[in-house]
């Protein structure tokens, strides 16, 4: 089976389309839906068989091409000629898939198979083809296309243990949608005047494999390749629709493109062409065709939540049915091969699926998510349909925390969250507004370059705080939305900027008694709520050490408190023992974070009753030394090396607004005493940190330094290598364990997302997991007290492709498959189920309410 899917990956994405397309024009077929050319597939396959020979990777070639024409002989029947490359969808989908009623659904089994391939290619790549074929063999043509955006397994033990109820507690809601599929609709449909967004894309995020010897393969433009993939698809179209006219118009356009003329030239034929696809056949919307392949008869079945999904499903089912059935002939049959390899790039340019690890990969993924739809309001708003009705319509959905950013005015929050009330009650969908909660997630940035007076990440602060004054002044309004806002929340890369530049923030916020319009009252009183807190924290570090003091910050600085949670926490589950071996025993970071990371772990480690190893604690205090002695001393002198205690004094104060720190003496201390006029200004100091610290002259001088001195920050950001020795990594998992204690007593919980974090994190299979590390009750036996409360979630769904029923499901087969050294099963079924089970219930406790 993985040699199929590997030669899946190799057919339909590795290969470009303009060996296809040349192919054709040429004597010698050497790259089309029924022939490859051994070296072709040679070349290419070496990225997908990384761990194979020469000679493996030749037999695997022999395999394809026998495996192929076997499967032609079984399923001939009514073709009168090869399908070629269209047997390894066909087969590989057979394998996987099954029909259960009218839904189709992955074989439990093959859940983790399925999950990689369908990364790369896309579900509706498989699941179309699976339908035409089954229809096929049965003589029926199937009406409904408007299935889920990702389909479920066939696990019905699983699914009754799920319908008892489930929540959604980190959901970011554009980046939950189906983002391919809205923004390849978009393009298809209005190709036309595009050049500004193409050009937005300035890097592809895929892994290329270009040979200078061999042009045949060499890409165009990527407008151009979309160009061509919409002229593929409104010929494919009208041939379909058996609509001559039109269809000899489209074919006309396509052999003067194989003359030479530019698609560039002709982009408003195109366009044209898929305007009376559109008047012609086209469903409306709203009064708009969204996509011509949507027609107006289809809507009788499939006027649901997922309608414009349908039209390309039937698209692709009805190209797939017709390669079986022999309506195509083989042009068209290269044809279609070619769309579905340029679809499939496309997508892998929105997808996150190049396989890449870190946030910042994430993060170019994430702004590409509206290039295509952004201006295009229809689409706008199905991006929002589809993401909140989608997942509010079903029946076992308890909670759904949709994430958003705040605006900078109250009016313009307001108009966003009522337009996400009418589109969520524009349909009946199980009182659905009613379990939508919403947290409001403040963005990280990237910090300016230095400017005298101006202190570390000032444009977050600046951007945070007037946002957060914002969010205050819509819920004194006290209206209805205030039912629906349950808690704040601060994401994007954690590199960028640390939790001390949110301290304030969150400090103000929660303590805002939010009053509650219509809710219950009790004696009469009024009713009042304060926001919770979670955090995107421990996601993304230059070293574990990094990522566990970024959350100890976020406890301190922010104010946390019993029910608050933290997003991902990758830091205090992953293995050190693995992470530092994939880097080879060494980190690269900022001098000024290693500095600060050696304090803390120094310290920190200290309160928390962790023995360190004398050999250890020289080193570090030696390194604090050096780098003390490199940033500090040598540009601001400050009299004499301070003690690394006197230095973790003075990390304490970060959680305090840096600007205080410029006051002269007399000033600062009134200041300790003075109750502020504004409200905002009140937070400025964090209550968590006593006065006594903030009196030190030589902590506050430290504090001072930090942020405004120049010479400072720019020794601070040097690149440094650090060296891990063993005893560090075993200091660094008893921290894990003790930190992972502290937060189970405090009440702290942890939002995990396990596709996400196995695309950007660094643990290589679902079994590895940091859930499993943070709470493993019910699976084996456990020490008292080192349980978190935990939940699983979707994170961005649409960027990372899946649904919370599946992660579900993903973690359930993983842990079904876990073994021992001796290969052996790590875990009993029925433990596995009671465990699954326990997490939705904590997923259920952690609801914001």
């Amino acid at each position: 089976m993985d040699i199929e899917r590997g030669n899946i990956e190799i057919v339909f994405q590795k290969i470009p389309y303009m060996y296809v397309i040349k192919s054709q024009q040429e004597m010698v077929d050497y790259c089309s839906y029924s022939k490859m050319e051994k070296d072709i597939y040679m070349r290419y396959s070496s990225d997908v068989f990384s761990y194979a020979t020469d000679d493996e990777r030749s037999n695997n070639y022999s395999f394809m091409c026998s495996q192929m024409k076997l499967q032609t002989n079984l399923w001939k029947n009514d073709v009168s000629e090869d399908i070629g490359v269209f047997q390894l969808v066909f087969s590989v989908a057979d394998k996987m898939l099954r029909l259960d009623g009218n839904e189709i659904k992955c074989k439990f089994d093959q859940l983790l198979r399925w999950r990689e391939i369908t990364l790369l290619m896309g579900q509706d790549f498989f699941t179309c083809a699976y339908l035409a074929y089954d229809d096929w063999k049965k003589g029926y043509n199937t009406q409904y296309f408007a299935w889920l955006p990702i389909i479920r397994s066939d696990n019905s033990r699983l699914h009754n243990i799920l319908d008892q109820g489930v929540a959604e507690n980190h959901f970011h809601l554009n980046g939950s949608t189906k983002i391919f599929e809205l923004n390849w609709l978009c393009l298809m449909n209005y190709i036309s005047g595009r050049n500004a967004e193409f050009k937005k894309i300035t890097r592809t995020m895929q892994i290329q494999r270009n040979d200078s010897f061999d042009k045949r393969g060499g890409k165009e433009d990527f407008y151009t390749e979309c160009l061509r993939a919409a002229l593929y698809r409104v010929y494919l179209f009208f041939l379909i629709k058996e609509n001559s006219h039109m269809f000899e118009i489209a074919e006309a356009l396509i052999r003067k493109v194989e003359k030479g003329i530019s698609l560039r030239e002709i982009t408003s034929d195109i366009q044209n062409l898929i305007a009376m696809a559109g008047n012609l056949y086209g469903a409306k919307i709203n009064g708009v065709v969204l996509d011509y392949a949507l027609e107006n008869e289809m809507m009788k079945y499939n006027d649901n939540v997922c309608r414009l999904l349908a039209g390309e499903r039937k698209f692709l089912y009805c190209c797939y049915r017709s390669v079986l059935t022999g309506k195509f002939d083989r042009f068209q049959k290269n044809i279609f091969y070619a769309y579905l390899i340029m679809r499939t790039d496309f997508r892998g340019e929105l997808i996150q699926s190049n396989k890449k690890i870190g946030f910042g990969n994430f993060s170019d993924y994430q702004d590409r998510k509206e290039f295509f739809i952004d201006g295009h309001k229809p689409y706008e708003d199905e991006l929002v349909r589809l993401a909140l009705n989608e997942s509010l319509t079903k029946k076992n959905m308890i909670s759904l925390e949709a994430r958003i950013c705040p605006k900078n005015t109250s009016a313009k929050l307001i108009k966003n969250l009522k337009k996400y009330e009418c589109i969520v009650k524009s349909e009946s969908v199980n009182d659905g507004y009613d379990k939508l909660i919403y947290v409001l997630h403040f963005p990280k940035m990237f910090d300016d370059s230095f400017k005298d007076g101006v202190p570390r990440n000032n444009n977050v602060r600046k951007m945070a705080a007037r946002q957060a004054r914002s969010i205050v002044a819509m819920l004194d309004k006290n209206g209805e939305i205030n039912q629906h806002i349950k808690g704040i929340d601060a994401c994007a890369s954690e590199i960028a900027c640390r939790p001390e530049a949110f301290g304030q923030v969150y400090r103000y916020l929660t303590a805002k008694r939010v009053k509650v319009e219509n809710a219950s009252r009790f004696y009469n009183c009024e009713d009042v709520q304060n926001l919770q807190m979670t955090y995107h924290v421990g996601e993304d570090f230059f070293d574990i050490t990094d990522g566990l003091r970024a959350i100890d910050e976020v406890l301190l600085f922010c104010n946390y408190r019993r029910g608050s949670r933290l997003g991902h926490a990758l830091a205090l589950g992953i293995s050190p023992e693995k992470y530092y071996a994939m880097k080879g025993y060494k980190v690269v970071l900022s001098k000024q974070i290693l500095l600060d990371d050696i304090v803390w772990l120094y310290c920190r480690s200290g309160e928390l009753g962790c023995s360190l190893d004398e050999k250890l604690k020289t080193n570090l205090i030696e390194k604090y030394t050096s780098l003390y002695k490199e940033i500090y001393e040598n540009n601001v002198g400050n009299g004499p090396c301070p003690s690394i205690h006197e230095y973790y004094q003075s990390w304490k104060l970060r959680g305090d607004n840096p600007q205080c720190y410029r006051l002269e003496e007399k000033e600062f201390n009134a200041a300790l005493e003075k109750m502020e006029l504004i409200y905002f200004d009140r937070f400025r100091f964090n209550p968590r940190v006593d006065n006594d610290l903030r009196r030190n002259k030589r902590y506050r001088d430290l504090y001072y330094y930090y942020h405004f001195n120049k010479k400072v920050r720019e020794k601070g950001n040097e690149i440094t290598e650090f060296k891990v020795t063993k005893e560090y990594i075993k200091l660094v998992r008893t921290m894990q364990d003790k930190m992972i204690a502290e937060l189970a007593c405090k009440g702290i919980g942890i939002e995990t997302n396990p596709s996400s974090n196995y695309l950007i994190g660094t643990i290589k299979k679902y079994e590895e997991h940091p859930i499993l590390r943070f709470n493993s009750r019910k699976l084996k036996d456990t020490n008292t007290g080192e349980n978190l409360c935990v939940s699983i979630n979707t994170d961005d769904q649409g960027v990372f492709d899946t649904l919370l029923e599946n992660e579900y499901a993903l973690m359930t087969l993983a842990l079904k498959k876990a073994t021992d050294d001796d290969m052996n099963a790590l875990y009993d079924i029925e433990d596995i189920y009671e465990w699954i089970d326990y997490v939705r219930k904590m997923g259920i406790n952690q609801v914001f309410s």
